[in-house]
């Protein structure tokens, strides 16, 4: 039993470091509300 749950905790964990990994290297945390300041202000 503890074998396993120490099994599932790595496997989630990497999934998230995974998944998290990836969606930095294509730039989904990257704020760029700054690129439309210029079309709100008119």
């Amino acid at each position: 039993m503890n074998n396993k749950l120490v099994c599932l905790g790595a496997t989630v964990g990497l999934i998230t470091a995974s998944v998290l990994y990836l969606a930095k290297k294509t730039g989904f945390f990257e704020d760029d509300r700054h690129l439309y300041d210029e079309f709100e202000s008119r």
